[in-house]
């Protein structure tokens, strides 16, 4: 189902932070990571070719409980290699409320080492929401921005869903993600908004605070690890750049920039100049939306799979250095088109591979992508006492243990587990 783009902005912004013997220097819930490891991880350092290992359900956090399951987005577990683990942000079921009253809006960090989760944001409060707002804790400011009293942007339903909008700032240590609305505000939205009717008083009147404002352009949404606060900035653009087509977001190291690949354009954003770019690529553009795909450091070009099946073409990429889109026409057994609620793709330095975990569809397995070749392996498929997917499951891969992380979870439940793979030692 294509879904229209729109900003949300609505919410109750808590979060715990640790303070200095000073008093005065703050620091977020993450500053004290990564975490001594637990008897487990030895357990993953033993695991051997294409072996699954079921660590259970992570602890809860003390205050918020666990983390729950979110359908369309495959990439919505997020790797922060230097905290050893990993940010887990995106909702479920649409308009969802949380059994004591928050959106699933919240962000989380599944901490590998000890196999638990940390809170770091609830989400929106549904309950306290329209008091807040005639408290005049919550505001729009001059540029449209929903803030709090600490003049501090709020991030309030932002995605519906993770899709492949979310990415790691790996040189400044910050979570990244997209908003619905790629670049630009815009008026108040209530698009699947969960809570809309307990909110809708406070929601009008922010809705009137908005008129007569300037739609302007706004950089990624970020939090800060060493903070633990969000940000969200105005940008040295003038007039939007599309950021939509669905992309994938990554961000590139060696570019120290981020990329937003989908089928409507490619954008780029420059935490250094504050500024979006819209590449306009060459070649075929894709077609469909919400794709699978990864990014390959050695050819430094980004995959994209035929998300929505409708037009057959299969694997393409988009080279970074030629601002080229191409089809790669791979030989060999290739994987049915897939969106980010049935695989996880992942290039794999070390080998030189595509790893392609398919979750669901009719053809299910692990695939693997040799790019020398241009050729797709034989799948590999599930083991009969493995996990079973009621859609893909939220995953991230980690380099250091050189294993798959996969949060197996009903949508938007709090009943996970985590499963562990490796594809080869």
């Amino acid at each position: 189902m294509m879904h229209s783009c729109a900003v949300v902005l609505a919410a109750s912004f808590t979060f715990s932070l640790t303070v200095f013997a000073d008093d005065k220097v703050k620091k977020g819930p993450l500053a004290e990571l990564p975490s001594k490891p637990g008897a487990h991880i030895e357990k993953i350092k033993a695991l051997g070719d294409n072996q699954w290992l079921n660590l259970g359900a992570p602890t809860a956090d003390p205050k918020w409980g666990k983390a729950r399951g979110s359908a369309w987005g495959a990439k919505a577990l997020i790797l922060a290699p230097d905290k050893r683990g990993a940010f887990l942000f995106g909702e479920g079921v649409h308009a969802y409320v949380k059994p004591d009253g928050h959106i699933m809006d919240d962000l989380w960090f599944y901490d590998i080492n000890t196999h638990a989760w940390n809170c770091l944001y609830p989400g929106t409060n549904t309950k306290t929401f329209t008091q807040r707002v005639n408290d005049k804790e919550l505001v729009i400011d001059d540029n449209g921005q929903l803030i709090d009293k600490d003049k501090q942007p709020i991030p309030v339903h932002t995605l519906v869903h993770a899709w492949g909008y979310l990415a790691y700032d790996s040189d400044r240590k910050k979570f990244a993600f997209l908003s619905w609305n790629g670049t630009a505000g815009g008026p108040v939205p209530r698009y699947f908004l969960g809570g809309e009717k307990q909110m809708d008083e406070g929601l009008k009147l922010l809705e009137a605070q908005l008129k007569g404002k300037k739609k302007v352009v706004y950089s990624p949404w970020f939090y800060d690890v060493a903070s633990g606060k969000f940000e969200c900035s105005l940008t040295s653009n003038k007039m939007e750049v599309s950021a939509g087509g669905f992309p994938q977001l990554h961000y590139l190291p060696a570019k120290k920039q981020f990329f937003a690949v989908g089928s409507a354009t490619v954008a780029i954003y420059d935490p250094a100049k504050n500024e979006w770019t819209d590449a306009k690529p060459k070649g075929p553009s894709p077609k469909g939306y919400d794709a699978c795909g990864c990014f390959d450091s050695k050819r430094n070009r980004i995959y994209r799979n035929d998300g929505d099946g409708s037009k057959g073409e299969g694997l393409m990429a988009y080279d970074i250095a030629s601002n080229t889109w191409s089809h790669l026409k791979p030989t060999g057994t290739a994987p049915e088109p897939a969106n980010t609620n049935a695989a996880f793709y992942e290039y794999d330095a070390r080998l030189d591979l595509v790893v392609a975990i398919h979750f669901t569809g009719k053809k299910t397995g692990v695939y693997v992508y040799d790019p020398k070749a241009n050729s797709w392996a034989d799948p590999i498929p599930f083991p009969a006492d493995g996990p079973k997917f009621p859609f893909a499951a939220n995953t991230c891969y980690d380099r250091e243990l050189n294993a798959y992380f996969c949060h197996v979870a009903g949508d938007s439940n709090d009943n996970g587990v985590v499963w562990v793979y490796r594809h080869k030692k």
